[in-house]
């Protein structure tokens, strides 16, 4: 009984009405997942690429600033101990689990490097300048 009615709301105007909108309705429900997912995919690979652009301003910044502090004679750069931190900071507002640290090494050529590593969330910048 229940599937002689079935087969004729199906063959009636009214059973390809019900089959039109359940079609419809998969389509637009498909259509909302794969806005969701695509939506939130772009997102995530935004929210990285500003970390990684937030930690490469942070080390180059430093590393400007150093540098202009070399040049100017503020600062000796041969007088630091290889290895030895010579600016440090951490916490900037706005910027997630972010610090920025300078660093001199000294290379086997004998000239100094200043070494300046930002990290801002799970992005990490390196800044190099070597000094002969």
């Amino acid at each position: 009984m229940l599937i002689r009615r079935i087969k004729e709301i199906l063959r009636s105007n009214e059973g390809a009405s019900l089959v039109l909108v359940s079609i419809l309705a998969i389509v637009v429900l498909t259509a909302v997942v794969l806005l969701r997912v695509t939506t939130t995919t772009y997102i995530a690979s935004a929210t990285k690429q500003l970390n990684q652009d937030q930690a490469y301003e942070l080390a180059a910044s430093m590393g400007e600033s150093i540098d202009n502090l070399v040049n100017t004679g503020k600062l000796d750069i041969n007088a630091v101990p290889a290895g030895d931190t010579i600016a440090s900071q951490t916490g900037f507002e706005q910027l997630p689990d972010s610090s920025v640290t300078a660093t001199v090494e000294k290379l086997s050529s004998g000239s100094r490097m200043i070494v300046v590593t930002a990290q801002v969330g799970d992005a990490t910048y390196v800044y190099t300048k070597e000094y002969r």
